[in-house]
């Protein structure tokens, strides 16, 4: 199909309200025993002004699971990630292997929400090496990131070399192996870092773990404004048991040596100095 009647299709669909689509090849590197996912692009609409937008890899294997996300690009009539999601997968993974590609949106309030998914059987896939569109499925209700998510704020106040983290509430935690942990206190444990080292790290008071828990705690760190671009921000969701014993849930690592929202995060916090920035952020192991 032609670029120009791909732009009218679009526009029409997107005048009814209809769920975009998404284009994408998958390669598979036996050497390196990796899934590759390139050629991203989305045939969206640029009537949201300020809105930018992501793609979210979940691969789900016998190994567990693994994610990996784009960048955060300005949502325009046709987005394109000159990127690649990379995902380790043996062969003899392949057979059972499930990926699936999220479209999300992110508002100028840091609001994400899922315009559609598209879930793939590797063991059905015929044509690896092939870059293909196919329209995005809406899904029935938000699914579970796995680990589930963490929104927070971050500023910082350049008069008192303050960095404040405002750790305020997660969201699905209630994947398989969370499950038999509901009940026990569950708190934020969140570390400052200078490159690899680690300078200090402080805890958010212990909530009763379920599913949405709420702190709404704010966390306070002197940084010189020289070291704030070396430095990152590393969180842990940890559950506490009746006897003491911790068990990390989650975490996620905010700073310019990492990718996707976590990376964006910090680069809006680096550009409005006094000001918190607010997103969720994806729990990983």
């Amino acid at each position: 199909m032609c670029t120009q009647l791909q732009n009218h299709t679009w526009r029409k669909a997107a005048s009814c309200n209809q769920v975009p689509e998404l284009r994408y090849s998958l390669t598979y590197d036996q050497q390196k025993a990796e899934l590759c996912v390139a050629l991203l692009e989305g045939k969206g609409t640029d009537q949201d002004a300020g809105c930018h937008c992501y793609i979210l890899g979940t691969l789900v294997s016998k190994s567990g699971m693994n994610e990996a996300q784009t960048e955060l690009k300005k949502k325009v009539l046709h987005t394109l990630w000159e990127e690649a999601l990379r995902f380790p997968l043996t062969e003899e993974e392949m057979q059972e292997g499930t990926l699936t590609l999220t479209l999300r949106n992110c508002d100028k309030f840091s609001r994400h929400s899922i315009v559609g998914e598209l879930k793939l059987s590797l063991a059905n896939m015929e044509d690896f090496g092939m870059a293909q569109w196919e329209r995005l499925k809406t899904p029935e209700k938000e699914p579970s990131t796995g680990h589930g998510e963490v929104l927070l704020s971050i500023s910082y106040l350049p008069a008192a070399n303050r960095l404040l983290v405002v750790i305020i509430k997660a969201k699905n935690l209630h994947s398989k192996q969370l499950k038999d942990l509901l009940g026990n206190d569950v708190s934020v444990k969140v570390t400052l870092r200078h490159q690899s080292l680690k300078l200090k790290k402080k805890q958010t008071k212990r909530a009763k773990h379920k599913i949405n828990p709420v702190w709404n705690e704010m966390i306070m760190f002197e940084v010189p404004h020289e070291l704030l671009r070396a430095s990152s921000v590393e969180l842990e969701m940890l559950s506490q048991d009746g006897a003491g014993q911790s068990q990390v849930l989650g975490k996620c690592s905010l700073g310019l040596h990492v990718t996707g929202t976590e990376r964006n995060h910090w680069e809006e916090m680096l550009r409005n100095p006094r000001r918190q920035i607010a997103m969720w952020h994806q729990l990983h192991m």
